[in-house]
């Protein structure tokens, strides 16, 4: 039963946090790129350009760090569990 409560409070938060952020995100959406009709709007501007690269290299450090954190939380955690094995065996 407590892991069901803890379940449940692990997605109120992440839906609370979806929320949040989607409200945040519904205020501008539309952004204009350019005011010159012929103007191409998939062309990103220099700011753009180092804003999305900054963002992607961002995400990637935080995804490959949260990776590694759970390798080594979880390699720790098995090596206490091999010991309390090997312990209970002899």
């Amino acid at each position: 039963m407590k892991a069901l409560g803890t379940v449940a409070l692990v997605l109120v938060i992440l839906l609370a946090g979806g929320a949040i952020t989607s409200n945040m995100l519904s205020s501008d959406l539309a952004i204009q790129q350019t005011t010159d009709p012929s103007g191409d709007f998939l062309t990103a501007t220099p700011d753009q350009a180092v804003a999305f690269i900054l963002v992607t290299g961002f995400i990637i450090f935080n995804v490959l760090g949260a990776g590694l954190t759970l390798m080594i939380l979880f390699w720790l955690l098995n090596r206490q569990v091999t010991a309390v094995r090997q312990e209970s065996s002899n």
